[in-house]
């Protein structure tokens, strides 16, 4: 027990002298956070990162979570492990209509994010950087936090009862039939990230977010995102957004690769 009290107060006080600026050469450790909650029936609302959604585009350019210019300093030989952790919010909404006894149409709703971290413009495993030939394009893989893939489909097929009184008949069933799915989740996630040998050198580090959102039309074509309003939520659509967020990087000495 007082080990682990010890590790404590050693974290704390690396994180302490770093928020206050004192010697940024002794960090062997850092703490960062986005206090923000990010509510289920309104990502829109302050403090929620919203990365792609029906109103603003399939997909986000990268979104900075957090960057530290003079995070922590390694050792000869060292290595990093950096914990980010962050509350998902997918939205995914379609619409489906079809017509009696014309087949089966569908429609589908994807809602993704993936985040990473950089040390010293560098991701760290197992985020992945490509890069063919000279001066290449910035190509990350990063790590899927957060993905839902809603597909619906509807086949119609009704039968007309028609009633005969005297010389007129009635058919009972007419028209289409449209199906409405919408679904709105939010779940906290964490992943573990590493980066090593790094040389004797105070090392920034920045975290990093991209979302993006498809939908898809019976061809399988992709069509813009559609919404609506339902009960108790004003537009309900495909979207994705981060609420509260934390970032833990930490010097490690004793590490090997398998």
């Amino acid at each position: 027990m007082r080990k682990i009290t010890c590790l404590a107060v050693m974290l704390v006080l690396a994180t302490s002298s770093f928020a206050f600026a004192q010697n940024a050469a002794s960090n062997k450790a850092f703490f960062a956070s986005h206090p923000q909650g990010c509510a289920t029936v309104d990502p829109n609302q302050q403090g929620c990162i919203v990365l792609a959604s029906f109103n603003g585009g399939p997909t986000t350019s990268e979104v900075t979570l957090f960057t530290i210019d003079q995070a922590l300093k390694t050792s000869n030989g060292g290595a990093a492990s950096a914990i980010l952790s962050m509350e998902s919010v997918l939205w995914t909404f379609n619409t489906v209509t079809a017509t009696n006894k014309e087949g089966r149409t569908s429609s589908s709703a994807r809602a993704t994010i993936k985040a990473w971290v950089e040390i010293d413009g560098v991701p760290m495993k197992p985020a992945v950087l490509v890069s063919p030939g000279p001066k290449p394009p910035r190509v990350v893989e990063g790590v899927v936090y957060a993905d839902r893939l809603q597909a619906t489909g509807l086949d119609v097929n009704l039968a007309c009862t028609i009633t005969v009184v005297g010389t007129t008949g009635t058919c009972a069933v007419t028209g289409d039939v449209t199906l409405d799915l919408f679904q709105a989740t939010k779940n906290a996630n964490s992943f573990v990230f590493f980066l090593g040998p790094l040389g004797p050198t105070i090392h920034s580090v920045k975290a990093v977010a991209v979302g993006s959102i498809e939908c898809l039309d019976n061809s399988g074509a992709t069509m813009t995102c559609p919404q609506t309003t339902l009960t108790t939520f004003q537009t309900a659509g495909t979207l994705a957004a981060i609420g509260k967020a934390s970032l833990l990087i930490e010097e490690q000495q004793n590490w090997g690769s398998q």
